[in-house]
């Protein structure tokens, strides 16, 4: 019975830059680190360790797709009546192998991450934060990523625009952390505060 619920799934409303080479004076050795780069007397340079920026990078990509909604193609897919089966008397949508919405989410997500990472984000979190309403639009307006010192983590602070018809804009900001033991792969990305986010899309779903 479990392993067939996770067969379907019941989703809610579901740089690289180019391095500039250049001496740097001996006395700018202070630097601080914008979308992945460093920026030293002045100039952006690439940072040293360029998994540092493609880890940055994975992150980036799938927070920003996880917290735009509504995505058109996905809408089309709950539109589709063959997307849906029966299952105990309760309306699913189809989300095995091979379904419309698997290898959808899996061109979003997939190259991402590693093939455990996938699975397991493909069950537990994708399109949590989708709502099918296309009156209530969600968007990013800035992220914070830094990596840990240990354990291949990256904190992140995702600030969103949660805007529903012609009500005020709400502001949300959600906390969590993605380990990536791989160059650019994601294992695991975990919410630990979203600040009531959810709760209110599942209100509105």
């Amino acid at each position: 019975m479990i392993r067939k619920s996770l067969t379907y799934l019941r989703l809610m409303g579901m740089c690289f830059g180019i391095a500039i080479v250049g001496s740097i004076a001996a006395g700018c050795s202070s630097a601080k680190l914008i979308e992945g780069k460093k920026v030293q007397a002045g100039v952006m340079v690439e940072e040293n360790e360029n998994i540092v920026d493609k880890n940055v990078q994975s992150i980036k990509h799938v927070l920003k797709t996880e917290f735009t909604s509504p995505k058109q193609e996905y809408n089309k897919i709950l539109h589709n009546p063959e997307n849906f089966t029966i299952i105990e008397g309760k309306k699913m949508l189809k989300a095995s192998y091979g379904s419309e919405l698997h290898n959808y989410v899996e061109g979003l997500y997939k190259p991402y991450f590693t093939k455990t990472g996938f699975s397991s984000f493909f069950v537990t979190s994708a399109f949590n934060y989708t709502l099918k309403s296309k009156d209530i639009k969600i968007n990013v307006k800035d992220m914070e990523i830094e990596k840990t010192d240990k354990n291949h983590n990256y904190h992140f602070v995702v600030s969103v625009n949660y805007k529903k018809g012609d009500h005020a804009i709400k502001k949300y900001q959600i906390k969590g952390i993605a380990t990536l033991p791989e160059e650019g792969k994601i294992a695991q990305i975990t919410y630990k505060d979203d600040g009531g986010l959810l709760k209110n899309i599942k209100k509105n779903s």
